[in-house]
């Protein structure tokens, strides 16, 4: 504490007779100064305060009940404007729906925008997948077996969804229906697989199957994801990687590697948008693996991430350095993956992703409160994400920064 070892101080004006204010007195002074630091002291705190309270603020989330379990969630594009219009989809519902949305103001004052469906198609069970295969064209994998192509009208997004192509009961047993787990997209053409280890390589244009590498894996298969036109690489459910040569006549993986030590299914695949070598994985335990498949079939990093299952991982679309991640937990988070990243480059001219030797490195924030409900899809367009969860709502999470 502040003290002063001087004299008593009498302190007052040149004319005491017409000052209303005494002589301060040492006792005085040393309240004085106690007032000034606890001031200061007050003002530091209270600055810190709201810089966090804005920081917190300045990302608006908006939850809204939509009376489905949502499974997957996509923005639909536009060229020239920022979208309004999205698309679910739906599971465990006695009828699990497809549905096309639009956010509108209920009131012409008011500012703030509801999601409202525009048309539903309705199909015979579980959404698992949905992916663009052009602007106004969708894949679907559904858990009876199937795969869909729909398309949505470029004018009239009340426009019921039309079928395209439909492969019915692509992936079985035999007589007995299995689920399509999943698929992905690559310039009109699909790439699907199922609980029947199978992978099958669609076309999107003419509606054939160019192929199928029967027996893939010999458990179900949960994940995948194009390399290149030529390559797509899998997960299954104990967490064996595979990468396929779709040139090779030979039903044979060209590589194969393993997510962790623990045998846990790799539940999303995805690769970095501007480094297609860079490859990553998230697991039922939460982790998330990294790989550069031009070093080795070992993950780069291996990230201790959500307290439950990853359910989906994707690159801001507009700074491939945001990673967005979602998880069974009810988490959505946004990685800085420039920490591991060298800042040389290597012979081929391209950033060398390195171990991450102290994870506590890694910026990581925390884009909304979880809950305990599964946060089953994101899907992200520019400053504003779309998530779809267990809990029946869509939330849509705005200002965010890229």
């Amino acid at each position: 504490m502040w003290e002063n070892k001087t004299k008593p101080l009498d302190v007052t004006f040149r004319d005491p007779q017409k000052s209303p204010l005494k002589s301060l007195t040492q006792k005085s002074i040393r309240k004085s100064r106690n007032r000034e630091v606890c001031l200061f002291i007050f003002c530091c705190v209270l600055v810190h305060f709201m810089t966090h309270l804005y920081t917190k603020m300045s990302i608006d989330i908006q939850g809204t009940f939509v009376s489905q379990k949502i499974n997957k969630v996509r923005w639909i594009p536009e060229d020239y404007a920022e979208t309004k219009c999205f698309l679910t989809g739906s599971w465990d519902d006695e009828v699990n729906l497809i549905t096309v949305w639009t956010f509108e103001s209920v009131n012409e004052d008011e500012e703030v925008e509801y999601p409202r469906a525009l048309t539903k198609y309705p199909v015979d069970d579980d959404v698992t997948q949905i992916k663009f295969t052009e602007k106004n064209k969708i894949a679907v994998s559904i858990s009876n077996g199937d795969v869909k192509i729909l398309e949505i009208s470029a004018y009239d997004k009340q426009t019921p969804l039309k079928e395209i192509f439909s492969w019915k009961s692509l992936h079985n047993y035999g007589n007995t229906k299995c689920s399509a787990t999943s698929l992905d997209t690559y310039e009109g053409d699909i790439a699907s697989i199922g609980e029947d280890g199978n992978v099958n390589i669609l076309s999107g244009r003419r509606g054939e199957v160019n192929r199928t590498i029967k027996g893939a894996d010999s458990c179900s298969l949960h994940s995948i994801c194009y390399l290149k036109h030529t390559e797509v690489i899998t997960g299954n459910i104990r967490g064996h990687i595979k990468i396929w040569d779709l040139r090779s006549e030979v039903d044979k993986p060209a590589a194969s590697f393993l997510l962790a030590g623990d045998e846990l299914a790799a539940t999303c695949i995805i690769n970095h948008p501007t480094q297609p070598h860079i490859v990553l994985a998230g697991s039922e335990s939460g982790s998330v693996a990294i790989w550069d498949l031009r070093m080795n079939t070992f993950p780069t990093s291996l990230l201790s991430a959500h307290t439950g299952g990853v359910t989906e991982m994707q690159f801001h679309p507009e700074n491939p350095q945001k990673l967005l991640t979602c998880a069974v937990s009810g988490e959505l988070w946004d990685w800085n993956m420039e920490t591991i990243t060298k800042s040389t480059k290597g012979p081929d001219n391209q950033l060398v992703w390195m171990p991450l030797q102290d994870k506590n490195t890694m910026m990581i924030n925390s884009l909304m409160p979880s809950f305990h409900q599964a946060l089953n899809s994101l899907d992200c367009e520019k400053g504003r994400i779309l998530c779809g969860a267990d809990n029946e709502a869509v939330y849509l999470i705005k200002n965010l920064k890229y």
